[in-house]
């Protein structure tokens, strides 16, 4: 569980998180995403179609410019064009499905289907007849037919979506099926675990929990067992605190193995309450009671005034009033470095151009002339005189280097 954070800086610090996730959130990642949906009567979650619905059930046939690929136990379905994005999913498939299964404690069959839609037209041109996905999904899964729809762009938007986070959310759907080999599982689980293995709008959730846990409206958690309601703030509620949920009870154990645990006592035909009582020795009532009061403690101290789509905005302004600023700052500090530099180029070029002179000098050495005897036949030597241009030269005067040496010329 998340300790209770400080006020003051950290307060301000999740706001802006928050905000910014609300900016910059990616597309929907399934039938019903935390971000509401164009027709509020479409929020039912409707991505996993139930067995019942799909028993007899023949796929049809691939419109015209899709191709099939069977890549080991996955057969592949996408248009031509979309080769490339099919190829990252093909990629993505094998780890995802992997770490899904890695998390039930379970091992189940990899058989299934996915077809790779374009948009909304072909992902019911690729459903099952009578069984379409609804006009705002970017995923749905057939668990019964092994079967998994994506498009390549959502329909609200026309954005791609998170792909990754969208097959992950289906994988988990279809493994789950088979883990409990079918058996009815209450809906605030089935959308919880999906959301929470495909990581999905961590950002997104925390605000939406935490609007919820100030103004005391956390929904109970016999309504989101087996329908999420339709309004708009409802279903995204239902949707993180589904996911925060399922999030608390597999930490409210250090064995890992209890989640497959509780999987197999289902698949066995055991009642999921049970299940969950002998697992984790803990009774759903007790379970939602510790999650409610947790989900107080955590936000509690976030004001409910926060909310205010003014303080929003205010927040937002801020925000970009310090990028401005440090953006500006950085500015300033790189035309200083580049003035530095143009004057370290200025000094290199002015050393290059130094002219070397030749001057005869008498003697051996220009400290000792005054010690050479008068008689003494002088001989005349040549050394290098190195004459900068100014204005590194010193008063004009130039400069001689002899033996090692270098002497001012007076």
């Amino acid at each position: 569980m998340l300790g209770r954070p400080r006020a003051g800086v950290s307060s301000l610090v999740l706001t802006i998180a928050l905000l910014l996730s609300s900016l910059f959130a990616g597309g929907r990642a399934h039938a019903n995403p935390l971000e509401p949906a164009a027709d509020p009567a479409l929020r039912a979650p409707v991505d996993v179609v139930s067995a019942e619905a799909q028993e007899g059930v023949l796929l049809p046939a691939l419109p015209a410019g899709f191709v099939e690929k069977r890549m080991g136990s996955v057969q592949w379905a996408y248009h031509e064009s979309d080769a490339e994005i099919a190829s990252d999913l093909q990629t993505k498939f094998m780890s995802s499905w992997r770490r899904v299964l890695n998390e039930l404690g379970r091992d189940v069959s990899s058989e299934m289907t996915i077809r790779i839609a374009r948009g909304p037209d072909d992902m019911r041109r690729l459903a099952p007849a009578g069984s379409p996905p609804p006009p705002y999904a970017v995923g749905v899964a057939y668990p019964g037919l092994g079967l998994i729809i994506l498009s390549v762009v959502s329909p609200d938007s026309w954005f791609p979506p998170d792909q990754g986070a969208v097959l992950t959310h289906e994988l988990s759907h279809i493994a789950l099926h088979r883990a409990v080999a079918g058996r009815p599982l209450p809906l605030w689980f089935v959308e919880g675990l999906a959301t929470h293995q495909a990581g999905e709008h961590r950002l997104a959730r925390v605000r939406t929990l935490w609007e919820a846990a100030v103004a005391d409206n956390v929904l109970p958690l016999e309504l989101v067992s087996r329908r999420f309601p339709e309004r708009a703030n409802q279903v995204n509620l239902a949707y993180a605190q589904s996911a925060d949920l399922v999030r608390h009870l597999l930490q409210s154990s250090d064995d890992r193995s209890r989640l497959g645990t509780l999987l197999a006592h289902v698949a066995e035909g055991m009642a999921f309450e049970t299940a969950v009582l002998t697992s984790y020795h803990i009774d759903l009532d007790y379970l939602e009671r510790e999650w409610r009061h947790g989900l107080s403690e955590r936000f509690r101290v976030l004001p409910l005034v926060l909310t205010g789509t003014a303080l929003w905005g205010g927040i937002a302004i801020l925000v970009i009033v310090a990028y401005a600023r440090r953006r500006k700052q950085h500015r300033e500090k790189l035309a200083h470095w580049a003035a530095e530099e143009a004057e370290s180029d200025r000094a290199l070029s002015a050393l290059s151009q130094a002219q070397v002179l030749t001057v005869p000098v008498l003697g051996p050495a220009l400290h000792s002339i005054e010690k050479v005897p008068t008689d003494t036949q002088i001989e005349p030597r040549i050394i290098n005189v190195y004459a900068l241009p100014p204005p590194l030269r010193e008063s004009g005067v130039p400069t001689v280097e002899h033996e090692g040496q270098r002497h001012t010329l007076h």
